[in-house]
């Protein structure tokens, strides 16, 4: 077991519990939130070392999301997650620092491998 914890956002249900299993089976620790405002919420006391976020949701989106937690922790990697994903929304995310960027359906051992590269930088260090 790795025990790292990812905080999973997203407003799908169905894609939240699928996520969950996977990552849970992989060995992470998962929490869990389903808009962007209760994954700030709640992003104190789970102090994950990455965050896996749609990018459409709504109230707070997953750019949003990713500004409001970049401004408090700069070193958690955010990953993006979306259906409607294009080049320039990938460009736009990337060059504000968000750590990678995934189009729904996507593979799960993609996943798994963006999830450890993310977890495996030499400067992750998001709650001193």
């Amino acid at each position: 077991m790795n025990e790292k914890t990812i905080l999973l956002v997203d407003d799908d249900p169905d894609l939240l519990r699928l996520l969950s299993l996977r990552l849970g089976a992989a060995g992470y620790t998962v929490v869990v939130a389903d808009s962007g405002e209760e994954a700030l919420a709640r992003l104190p006391s789970v102090r994950p070392q990455l965050v896996i976020t749609d990018l459409r949701m709504g109230g707070m989106d997953g750019l949003a999301l990713f500004d409001a937690i970049h401004r408090q922790h700069p070193s958690l990697p955010v990953i993006l997650l979306t259906a409607h994903g294009s080049i320039p929304d990938a460009v736009t995310a990337t060059n504000r620092g968000v750590f990678g960027f995934l189009s729904k359906p996507f593979n799960g051992k993609v996943l798994l491998a963006e999830v450890e590269r993310a977890l495996t930088q030499p400067d992750l260090a998001p709650f001193p």
